[in-house]
């Protein structure tokens, strides 16, 4: 197990994870909070893991090898692992930040789906409150026991959420999503076994996993050569049928059973699939 440890010094406050990161796919290597005086200077430094900083109040600068940018309130920038970077608060209205160190498997994935880029490591919050919450959370949970090691990988998972939230849907389409067509379509269907005795529709569906409805029938298509409401329709259908032929249950009630508010929708849909009624397929 790692363990945390948290030291607070007047404005600075600081959190060091151990060097022991075991295999989790993202992991808390640091974070804290810094009122800097002005023209307060960091670097030339390279870092071993990804580091953003969210700037709160004030200015500064953050240079890179290619360019230097100029960031205030709401910008966020991040440090790519063994980039050397340099960064340096505003003379005259220097600037409060936080910063989380994070990384893991899944860290670089989670970096490029917010859109940042060697070529571009800045963006804009459109607001900074969630991102404070979270790292004051884990400054927070200082104890040196399990709950606060969850509690500490919560609060990152939360940051890093709402990264994800906020950066996401202005910065690619759905060309561009972190995951294969597979698995959305493995969620979709445990979602599907889950939920077909409910009115849902594809939209639904789609909204569960996350994704626009357009981009889950492409993925559907491609893994199971049907669509979503093609698939959700025969699921229905066979869950259906084992009523028919296993229970006494009127038609009405399996019609509802299995997501259909009206009887007459459930039978059309049925003999549509079947070729019969349902009372006919019971009598077969």
């Amino acid at each position: 197990m790692s363990h945390t440890l948290f030291y607070q010094d007047f404005n600075h406050y600081r959190c060091l994870e151990s060097v022991e990161k075991n295999s989790h796919e993202l992991y808390l290597c640091y974070c804290g909070k810094q009122d800097c005086p002005p023209s307060h200077e960091f670097g030339p430094a390279t870092r071993t893991e990804f580091l953003l900083h969210v700037v709160l109040e004030g200015k500064g600068t953050f240079s890179t090898p290619d360019r230097t940018y100029v960031l205030e309130k709401n910008n966020i920038f991040l440090i790519y692992p063994n980039q050397t970077t340099y960064y340096q608060a505003d003379a005259d209205d220097p600037w409060t930040y936080i910063w989380v160190g994070f990384n893991g498997p899944k860290a670089e994935t989670l970096v490029r789906y917010a859109g940042f880029t060697p070529e571009c490591q800045t963006a804009v919050l459109p607001d900074t409150k969630p991102y404070e919450t979270a790292i004051q959370g884990i400054l927070t949970s200082c104890q040196l026991n399990l709950a606060s090691e969850l509690r500490r990988s919560e609060y990152l998972y939360s940051f890093l959420a709402q990264l994800a939230q906020d950066l996401h849907p202005t910065q690619h389409g759905d060309s561009d999503l972190s995951y294969p067509g597979s698995t959305y379509v493995r969620y979709a269907l445990d979602y599907i076994e889950h939920h077909y005795g409910q009115h849902i529709k594809v939209s639904d569906i789609a909204n569960y996993v996350g994704i626009s409805r357009a981009h889950l029938t492409n993925c559907f298509n491609k893994e199971l050569k049907l669509s979503p409401r093609e698939y959700l329709i025969d699921y229905r259908m066979n869950k259906a049928k084992d009523l028919l032929t296993t229970t006494v249950l009127p038609i009405n009630q399996i019609a509802s059973s299995v997501g259909y508010e009206d009887p007459l929708s459930f039978s059309k849909a049925f003999k549509l699939v079947t070729g019969v009624s349902p009372s006919s397929y019971r009598e077969i």
